[in-house]
């Protein structure tokens, strides 16, 4: 479940995760303070596939009413239904200091660049199952069955490959929360193409020649 913000109390999922939920389950492997994984891609291994979805709400945001006499609130959503993803990213270095902006000047952690350590590091934790908190796809109750490696096949053994989606449109992608530590929520365009679909440009097939 990857809210759109625009839907309100009857929440309905984008097809794909946001930036900020991919990012999450980059940052469920492995984070450090000075590196951090910036997703660039993502790939649809099976077709988008949605469902509605009963919860019976018990929490504080009850009407008082509801909360004296024990009732619950019924939350209706559309969610998401077997999902298949696999998601890109870039292992970045935050910026520490003034120098300047752009990969050449950001300031190493103790005059070292740790992005390839960091990488055995993340690919080492994946492989062996060890994570900070439970990666999660949205909401906490949405626990992924498989979270590791790339695979080339499926549990039946079959071969994967982007689904052939055609072409979906997201008019209000949410990109940010917020902008410097200000709660700034952010927008853009973007576009589903054959199952692939690009975080950092308006559509996919720029930055991915390799698409295929």
């Amino acid at each position: 479940m990857f809210t759109r913000p625009d839907t309100g109390s009857t929440p309905i999922s984008y097809p794909v995760p946001t930036a900020s939920a991919a990012k999450g389950l980059f940052e469920a492997v492995l984070r450090r303070p000075h590196i951090y994984v910036q997703p660039t891609f993502i790939e649809i291994y099976k077709p988008v596939r949605f469902e509605r979805y009963i919860t019976n709400y018990r929490g504080p945001l009850r009407k008082g009413k509801d909360i004296r006499q024990g009732n619950s609130y019924q939350l209706i959503a559309t969610i998401l239904v077997d999902v298949f993803y696999r998601i890109h990213g870039r292992i970045r270095m935050k910026q520490m200091s003034t120098r300047g902006k752009g990969e050449e000047q950001i300031r190493r952690r103790r005059g070292r660049d740790w992005r390839p350590r960091f990488k055995e590091l993340f690919e080492d934790r994946l492989e062996r199952g060890q994570t900070y908190y439970t990666p999660c796809l949205g909401w906490k109750e949405f626990a992924p069955n498989y979270f590791g490696p790339t695979r080339d096949r499926d549990d039946k053994g079959q071969r994967v490959r982007p689904v052939r989606t055609g072409e979906i449109h997201i008019p209000a992608m949410l990109i940010s929360m917020w902008d410097h530590r200000h709660y700034q929520p952010s927008f853009r365009e973007r576009w589903i193409v054959d199952g692939l679909m690009s975080y950092e440009h308006e559509r996919p097939a720029e930055d991915m020649p390799d698409a295929e």
